[in-house]
């Protein structure tokens, strides 16, 4: 793992362009997980901050905006009304509405936290009928808060790695810190997910 970073840094160094493709292709395909990457390399100096909160928040807007039109097209309007799945999914919209108390911003950032957030947004969008202009507005906020979260977290990870290798001078027991964050994230998302479907 770490010949990995320094093989890393090392490209990054030699050619600084491909730090910008990296985060930009990074939180666009990788989702939360990127995210999280990108936190803990900035722990460990291999990226620098303002393309990580720049680079990083362009790329995990392009996929909602992805989701967003998806969630338009009279396809997504035919999986969602088919016979077997149509009350399934109005009994998720509801709860997204109950919990969210009909609020849009609230309402993205439940689905934001949730297993299952493409499906959950385009439902959403597909139900609500939310504009380009009030979902662009909502789902920066909700991504900043998300990036904030995530991208915090990996940043403390990375910290973290750092502290107990030093310490321990074992990569063994850094690799397991780094399990036991993996971990914790895992059970709160199981939790959250847990409260979300004691809700429908």
């Amino acid at each position: 793992m770490v010949e990995l970073m320094e093989l890393l840094y090392t490209l990054i160094l030699d050619y600084p362009s491909l730090e910008y493709i990296f985060i930009f292709l990074g939180a666009t395909l990788g989702g939360e997980l990127a995210l999280f990457v990108l936190g803990f390399l900035l722990a460990q100096d291999i990226l620098s901050i303002f393309p990580v909160i720049i680079l990083g928040f362009l790329g995990a807007f392009v996929p909602n905006l992805i989701w967003y039109f998806l969630g338009g097209t009279s396809l997504a309007e035919r999986i969602i009304s088919h016979r077997h799945s149509h009350a399934t999914f109005l009994a998720i919209i509801e709860a997204v509405r109950r919990m969210s108390r009909g609020k849009h911003l609230t309402a993205l950032i439940v689905i934001k936290f949730l297993v299952g957030t493409p499906v959950l947004l385009t439902l959403y969008i597909n139900k609500t009928a939310l504009s380009f202009k009030q979902f662009s507005y909502y789902q920066s906020i909700t991504l900043f808060l998300s990036m904030l979260v995530i991208i915090s977290t990996g940043y403390v990870s990375g910290r973290g790695f750092s502290y107990v290798t030093e310490i321990s001078q074992n990569l063994y027991t850094a690799v397991g810190f780094i399990l036991f964050i993996v971990f914790v994230i895992i059970v709160f998302q199981i939790w959250l997910e847990k409260k979300f479907t004691d809700t429908i």
